[in-house]
């Protein structure tokens, strides 16, 4: 029984709290296809550059496709590419990063698909998109992540909110604030207008 109960606890945590959920998550994702890595080899620039990760979970990269990225931990990938990079140079020196592929939409300045650091803030992500518009509200932003919505308050002095990080395939769209006269008065007078329109041809 007292394992039933913490079960259910740690399943419904997250659906209480899910700004403080998805940040507690954020170090645990991993690559997917479509993201990129980037890979600098020391004195290697034939080996160097931003290279996505393919369908099949390996990398697109010439020399480099039998490394699997996918699903697999940082310490992991770095391993598999130190023993592909050894074929090629002795006692490979090398860097790496993972660049998660973000799409930022709705009331935003430049609504694109990015790729971002995963140190990047659900916030950064936003400013990368040129930030919101004149209508946007960032107390409304909708997270699509693993077939979940939840709507996050970024303008919430909780730190937890602040500190929320993205993960590979995130879908992240800036509500857009009501305006009366834009979104009511603005509609009934171009509806009167095309019905006094009518109404004057029909009269005619």
């Amino acid at each position: 029984m007292r394992r039933l109960l913490l079960l259910l606890v740690a399943v419904l945590l997250p659906l209480a709290h899910p700004a403080r959920g998805a940040a507690q998550t954020a170090d645990s994702a991993f690559l997917r296809p479509g993201d990129l890595v980037r890979l600098s080899v020391f004195r290697q620039p034939e080996l160097s550059g931003d290279f996505p990760v393919g369908s099949d979970g390996t990398l697109q990269h010439p020399l480099l496709t039998e490394v699997r990225v996918v699903g697999v931990s940082r310490a992991a990938i770095r391993e598999r590419l130190r023993e592909v990079l050894s074929r090629y140079a002795r006692d490979p020196s090398f860097v790496f990063d993972f660049l998660y592929r973000v799409t930022v939409t709705g009331e935003v300045r430049l609504p694109n698909l990015f790729n971002l650091s995963p140190e990047t803030t659900l916030g950064q992500a936003v400013a990368s998109a040129g930030g919101i518009t004149e209508f946007g509200r960032l107390d409304r932003v909708h997270l699509v992540r693993d077939g979940r919505d939840v709507v996050v308050n970024l303008q919430s002095p909780d730190p937890a909110v602040a500190a929320m990080r993205i993960h590979s395939g995130d879908q992240i769209r800036v509500s857009r604030r009501a305006n009366l006269l834009r979104d009511y008065v603005g509609p009934f007078a171009a509806i009167i207008g095309a019905l006094a329109a009518l109404a004057s041809v029909a009269g005619a």
